[in-house]
């Protein structure tokens, strides 16, 4: 057995696995599918499902991103401030058992499901919150008695026919924090998500006139008592109040679990250059994150209180008023040293997302670290592009045509991991089991097992060889059986990898498979 160093030393990582410089696959990449459980968008497919159902339901969506070598699932946990597990602060979700507040029968854990099923395929679980939508509709009978909204009505507002916390009480966001606080401390999670929903998108509505206007978010009381004495501008303080949730539960998430990452998924537009002609994008949409929905994107990367934003780039390439090449170059310089992911919109088509994602890697590794899908529901159907036809999963396999990290991200913990020993190499072709000891690092998370050809060199840099990503449960032998074992001769090498995806030195043993043994060399 031999040990080898990983040929890429973390702190040269983001420069040396730039696409740009090198043939083979990039080995980071995010490559992440959304899924939704508000109005049973994508899981669960509908309300009252059994718990094999709901099993089976789960487990289809994540083979489907596997097979695509997708590394992550984005999984909405809090869709309207309820939840999918057996919370002490909030019910359960309507959308799962059809009443809020109604307990699964019998009584079990979606969420621990789902995060070990995610971790088995070696992908990353981000719980996707909502801070602030509680009902898509104004009917309170729908509500649980032990909703917030029961106990202080006075945290919430009716805009548009729905109903949200109100951003401009104090207690709205120490809540929210608990909540947080409350699932990072229970789960294994990898991510806490939050999407575009801030402020609400503004609605409108006509005048007795017939004319137009828009109708301000009804927080005229909050205002008056938590906002006007210290600010002058109405504005400026509502964005404070979302500045001020996302700051603390930046430091929440950092205090509980600090590996645990944080990012943000807005709406595609920060500001048109027209309202800010220094800091704005060359675009006219309709919608802009900074004044309308509140949400400054860029002041929470230049203070480090997120660890990625994944703006929702869902234009297609060549659209004139909000281009795609347009707002990637603009959000690749607003990123702050933060990762950049991009969110696509499935819906537009094999070709048109084959196009988008290409142009994104050619930026390069160190601009642009991966993509996320929206949504899951399009692999899992294998969407055909309403125009060619063509079929959506053999595209993103053509893409991503080996396993990728997740990216590592260097204002976390960048210490690998310890190597794992006693590595054998036994069975005969077809079947070759390969078996190590975990030596336990407290940010262990995985192991890797590559297959080098005859000649190949022990080079863990490409992505191409790795035949396995197994999640790491305990200090027991663990094993992975080759069930292409072929006759010949091969090395096989492990790495141990960290929960920030940084690998330990690989440890190898060279081999001659023959139809009878497997014999060391």
């Amino acid at each position: 057995m031999k040990i080898f160093r990983p040929i890429l030393a973390a702190i040269a990582l983001c420069a040396a696995v730039s696409a740009g410089a090198q043939d083979k696959p990039s080995k980071y990449e995010m490559r992440a599918g959304w899924m939704a459980s508000v109005a049973n968008i994508n899981w669960p497919a509908k309300k009252g499902l059994t718990q094999e159902e709901l099993k089976k339901g789960f487990i289809t969506y994540l083979d489907s991103l596997a097979a695509v070598n997708a590394n992550a699932v984005i999984m909405q946990v809090r869709p309207t401030g309820d939840s999918f597990y057996p919370s002490s602060i909030e019910p359960w979700s309507i959308y799962l058992t059809g009443v809020q507040g109604q307990a699964p029968e019998p009584l079990w854990d979606p969420i621990a499901f789902m995060i070990e099923e995610a971790h088995k395929r070696g992908m990353e679980f981000h719980a996707w919150m909502n801070p602030y939508r509680i009902a898509q509709s104004a009917d309170t009978s729908l509500f649980a008695a032990t909703h917030a909204i029961r106990q202080h009505p006075e945290w919430f507002v009716t805009y548009g026919g729905q109903m949200y916390f109100d951003p401009g009480h104090p207690g709205s966001a120490k809540y929210t924090n608990e909540v947080v606080r409350e699932f990072v401390s229970r789960y294994d999670v990898d991510g806490i998500h939050f999407d575009d929903y801030f402020y609400p998108y503004k609605v409108t509505a006509k005048d007795e006139n017939g004319k137009t206007y828009v109708v301000d978010f009804p927080d005229t009381l909050t205002w008056e008592q938590f906002g006007k004495p210290f600010f002058k501008d109405k504005d400026a303080w509502r964005r404070n109040n979302v500045n001020q949730l996302i700051r603390m539960l930046s430091q929440t998430i950092r205090e509980t679990k600090p590996w645990v990452k944080f990012g943000i998924s807005p709406f595609g537009v920060w500001r048109n250059k027209s309202t800010d002609p220094v800091r704005g994008s060359d675009t006219q949409a309709g919608v802009q994150n900074y004044d309308d929905l509140y949400a400054d994107i860029l002041l929470w990367s230049e203070k480090g209180w997120i660890d990625y934003v994944t703006p929702q780039l869902y234009w297609k390439i060549g659209k004139k008023i909000v281009d795609y090449p347009i707002l990637l170059d603009w959000w690749i310089k607003y990123s702050n040293g933060r990762h950049l992911y991009i969110g696509h919109s499935m819906g537009n088509g094999a070709d048109e997302i084959e196009r988008q994602i290409e142009m994104l890697r050619a930026k390069g590794y160190q601009q642009v670290q991966g993509s996320f899908y929206w949504n899951a529901a399009s692999v899992l159907r294998n969407a055909k592009d309403r125009e060619s036809n063509r079929e959506m999963n053999p595209m993103l396999r053509s893409l991503n045509t080996a396993v990728a990290l997740v990216p590592p991200m260097p204002w976390l913990d960048m210490t690998a991991p310890k190597a794992a020993t006693d590595l054998q190499v036994s069975g005969s072709a077809p079947i070759v089991e390969v078996s190590w000891k975990p030596t336990y690092s407290d940010n262990l998370m995985y192991f890797l097992v590559y297959k080098f050809e005859k000649g190949q060199p022990v080079d863990v840099s490409d992505p191409s060889v790795i035949v396995a990503k197994l999640h790491y449960e305990n200090d027991e032998t663990m094993s992975y059986y080759d069930k292409q074992g072929r006759k010949g001769d091969f090395t096989y090498a492990v790495t141990a990898v960290s929960r920030n995806n940084i690998e330990s030195p690989a440890v190898s043993q060279a081999v001659k498979v023959t139809k009878t043994a497997v014999k060391t060399k």
